[in-house]
């Protein structure tokens, strides 16, 4: 909720006097969480900053971090109905800025963009903290933004190569599309061999089912000074490998079998690129 009310601030925040042209991803970061703690502040909450980290460590077990995590116990708003809405305790946040360079052709190879929007999707899906079964209680978010044109930062196809048919990444033109989307099915198996190089080897078998809600600000007209800004909220989820699976449906977390979410993570964490 405080998410999505700090984004409508971001075409201020990156576009207004004085804060032009931001450079890289932290400044992106930066406008955002000032936008977070304005909305904390706006709500009288006591030590606002203590509910917002930057750099959190996922688990215990491991040096992945969040971008962003927010907690929202001290509001004392949380009720189960609220949830109904996508809100939760906990709320997981990764952020990717995508820029021009002075000759105004994207700074990252458009492959390589929707890999690491791909790496990010399944941090956030298997890396927040959950209960073992039963209800849910993390949010998670993911902020991108594209300098320009955004359909010019996306390789939206892959290729037929090497008699290995192409496909169209539906996936992708539906992260910026505003609204509800539904990703039917995403499998790894069928990406580029530089998917291990960007998200680590041993993940070819995963399959996602994912429903996400796209918040959009878009101008008006697209040009090198301006930003396309996109807050996807992954809501409901399936991830399985092999035979095993387990999900998140209207705040329910359920598995295949006793202990498939814990070995299905446990295998992300071993095979996931740590950077």
């Amino acid at each position: 909720m405080l998410f999505e009310q700090a984004f409508m601030s971001l075409p201020e925040f990156l576009t207004g006097l004085p804060y032009q042209s931001p450079d890289f991803e932290g400044t992106l970061l930066s406008a955002f969480s000032m936008a977070v703690l304005q909305e904390l502040n706006g709500r009288n909450i006591n030590n606002p900053i203590s509910c917002l980290r930057s750099e959190v460590k996922y688990r215990d077990t491991t040096e992945m971090r969040a971008d962003l995590h927010l907690d929202l116990e001290a509001m004392k708003i949380l009720t189960p109905e609220l949830k109904q809405y996508g809100i939760y305790q906990h709320n997981w946040l990764e952020a990717k800025y995508f820029r021009l360079n002075i000759n105004n052709k994207p700074t990252i190879d458009s492959l390589k963009v929707v890999l690491l929007l791909l790496k990010d999707i399944i941090r956030l899906v298997t890396l927040p903290p959950e209960n073992n079964i039963s209800d849910s209680k993390a949010a998670r978010y993911l902020l991108h933004a594209y300098q320009g044109d955004p359909k010019k930062h996306i390789a939206k196809k892959k290729n037929t190569k090497n008699n290995i048919r192409g496909f169209t990444r539906s996936w992708a033109t539906k992260m910026q599309k505003s609204g509800s989307q539904t990703i039917e099915t995403l499998h790894l198996k069928d990406e580029v061999k530089q998917l291990d190089s960007v998200t680590g080897s041993g993940l070819r078998s995963l399959e996602f089912q994912l429903d996400i809600m796209n918040f959009t600000y878009e101008p008006k007209v697209n040009s090198e000074e301006v930003f396309s800004f996109y807050l996807s909220r992954i809501d409901d989820f399936k991830i399985s490998e092999d035979s095993e699976w387990y999900m998140r449906k209207d705040g329910k977390i359920t598995e295949s079998s006793a202990g498939a979410m814990k070995k299905i993570n446990q295998a992300v964490i071993t095979g996931l690129i740590t950077s």
